[in-house]
């Protein structure tokens, strides 16, 4: 086997959450390295859609009891559309 590369890295206070997982996974350096080459190769980029928020949202205010339970495509009467703005806006704050 050749020469592993090697780096220490420490962890700010703010990323203890992240520190704490670390400790359970037995192969570490391999589960970052995956971490970061899924990072790499996706650009970074959110997966969410519009279409995957919509859904969240619409199931959240369902079992609040918000909206009438819809089986079928919503008609605009029944369901108002949130806008593309907002859509983004929801991604950028659960992502």
């Amino acid at each position: 086997m050749g020469k592993r590369l090697k780096l220490s890295i420490s962890f700010k206070q703010q990323y203890r959450h992240v520190y704490e997982h670390l400790q359970g996974i037995p192969n570490k350096s391999d589960y970052i390295a995956k971490a970061v080459e899924a990072y790499i190769n996706g650009g970074g980029q959110s997966t969410v859609t519009y279409e995957n928020i919509r859904s969240i949202v619409m199931e959240i205010l369902q079992n609040q009891g918000g909206l009438p339970l819809v089986t079928n495509q919503p008609s605009t009467s029944q369901v108002e559309h949130i806008s593309q703005e907002d859509a983004e806006l929801i991604d950028k704050l659960f992502s």
